[in-house]
């Protein structure tokens, strides 16, 4: 079993929404736990990470080169359980929906050759335990964790079979318009083929939540309601 490591949990205290309204709020400490013992009889999460409306999370540990796009292994269980980082994610206690940013990145250390991706289920596996199932879908649904359903992935140079070649990045991101509930996140590697990168690599991932901006057309039909309102009152007054 990996051992990673906790490096910062905070809480956001403003964010200025895409329609030039500002909001500040102290939103909700996100907390961060490493190997957390009520997580290890489905899947062996790394990591469990409660978060509020306007959260912040850091997160530094290793995973394997090869470990989330494995190119011997057959469609439908590229990645290894064993050797990628697990997150159970938290956000059962939002009143609504919340927009999740999810950044992974190459390790700082001089060593990281590390080329990241990952992927986003509903859900925690807690049942079904990965200590005979060491393989994972990375792209849909796995078939042994059936308490988590796939939402999308975020692939690398060697795409999600593991077998394309080119260049790739050390910095990968995706932002998710979530529903309060349980979610499952892998963060693993995913280097071009064929691979020269081996063994353990580390990364630097940052989760981050954020207010569902109003549409614009709202805040339009609300400050024509204000207006008409303040039009009446003159009238009244007059």
């Amino acid at each position: 079993m990996k051992r990673s490591m906790l490096v910062q949990a905070g809480v956001i205290v403003g964010t200025t929404l895409g329609l030039g309204l500002a909001q500040v709020g102290s939103g909700q400490a996100a907390t961060v736990v490493s190997d957390p013992a009520g997580l290890q009889s489905g899947i062996s999460y790394e990591w469990q990470v409660t978060m509020g409306a306007l959260d912040l999370a850091h997160l530094h540990g290793s995973v394997g080169a090869k470990s989330w796009a494995e190119p011997g292994q057959p469609v439908g269980a590229k990645g290894w359980t064993h050797t990628t980082d697990w997150v159970a994610l938290d956000l059962s206690g939002l009143s609504g929906p919340t927009i999740l940013t999810i950044e992974l990145e190459r390790g700082h250390d001089s060593g990281s050759q590390l080329f990241p991706a990952f992927t986003l289920y509903q859900g925690w596996e807690t049942i079904n335990s990965d200590s005979t199932n060491h393989t994972f879908n990375n792209t849909g649904a796995i078939s042994w964790a059936t308490n988590l359903t796939y939402i999308a992935h975020v692939a690398n140079a060697g795409g999600p079979n593991g077998t394309d070649s080119g260049t790739g990045s050390d910095h990968v991101h995706a932002s998710y318009t979530l529903n309060p509930g349980l979610y499952s996140i892998v963060f693993g590697g995913n280097p071009p083929y064929p691979p020269a990168q081996t063994g353990q690599h580390s990364f630097a991932a940052t989760l981050t939540t954020s207010p569902v901006p109003v549409p614009a057309a709202l805040w339009l039909f609300g400050s024509g309601i204000v207006g008409l309102a303040g039009l009446a009152r003159r009238r009244m007054n007059g």
